[in-house]
C-alpha cells in the first residue's frame, strides 16, 4: 500500500509544470537589430512585484534616460526583469540582471505589445557604465557571457571597457537588417 502511494505521489510531482529560460548568445549586430530601444540610463528605482499570474516575481526598473542611441523615449523609462524580492519571498533567476539605485548602463530593450519593455537577451542587453578614476571619462564594459566551451576567459581583449562615445558610434554603425 505505501509503495503504491509513493508511486502515485511521485507521478504527481513529476507532472507539475516546470518553467525554464533559455537564452541564445547574440552577436552585437543581432543585439542592436533585435532591440527597439537603446539608451544610456541611470537607475532611479527598482521595485519588485508579483507577476500577473502570481507564480513568480518580476522587478520594475525605472531609469532616468541620459542619452538615446536608438528608438524614442521620454526622460524616464520603466522596464521589467525577471526575479526580485516581495516580502519574505525571493525569486532568483540565473542569468537575469540585477539593478540597484544609481547604477549606470547602456540598455538594449525589446518591446512587444502593451507590456513594459524587457532587456534584450537578459544580461546580454546590459553594458555597465563606469567612470575612469584618472580621466573622469565614461567607459562601457561588455557583459560577461560564457563562450561555446562554457568558459569565461580572463584578460579577453573583447571585454576591455571602451569610451562611451566609441560604443555609441559602434551601435549607430550597425546596419539595420532590411539594408543588408
Amino acid at each position: 500500500m505505501s509503495r503504491s502511494l509513493l508511486i502515485a505521489l511521485s507521478c504527481c510531482v513529476l507532472a507539475a509544470p516546470v518553467g525554464a529560460i533559455t537564452v541564445a548568445p547574440l552577436s552585437f549586430d543581432e543585439l542592436v537589430n533585435g532591440s527597439t530601444t537603446v539608451i544610456v540610463g541611470r537607475v532611479a528605482e527598482v521595485r519588485a512585484q508579483w507577476t500577473d499570474d502570481r507564480r513568480g516575481i518580476e522587478s520594475l526598473v525605472t531609469v532616468d534616460v541620459v542619452s538615446r542611441f536608438k528608438g524614442s523615449t521620454g526622460d524616464t523609462l520603466t522596464f521589467t526583469v525577471p526575479g526580485g524580492a516581495v516580502g519574505r519571498y525571493l525569486n532568483l533567476i540565473p542569468g537575469a540582471p540585477a539593478f540597484a539605485r544609481g547604477d549606470r548602463a547602456v540598455l538594449f530593450l525589446t518591446s512587444r505589445g502593451p507590456r513594459l519593455p524587457t532587456t534584450t537577451g537578459l544580461t546580454q542587453g546590459i553594458y555597465r557604465v563606469t567612470v575612469d578614476a584618472r580621466t573622469g571619462a565614461a567607459l562601457v564594459a561588455p557583459p560577461v557571457v560564457e563562450t561555446a566551451d562554457r568558459r569565461i576567459r580572463r584578460g579577453d581583449p573583447g571585454r576591455k571597457p571602451v569610451p562611451l562615445a566609441a560604443f555609441e558610434a559602434a551601435v549607430r554603425a550597425v546596419k539595420p537588417v532590411e539594408a543588408r
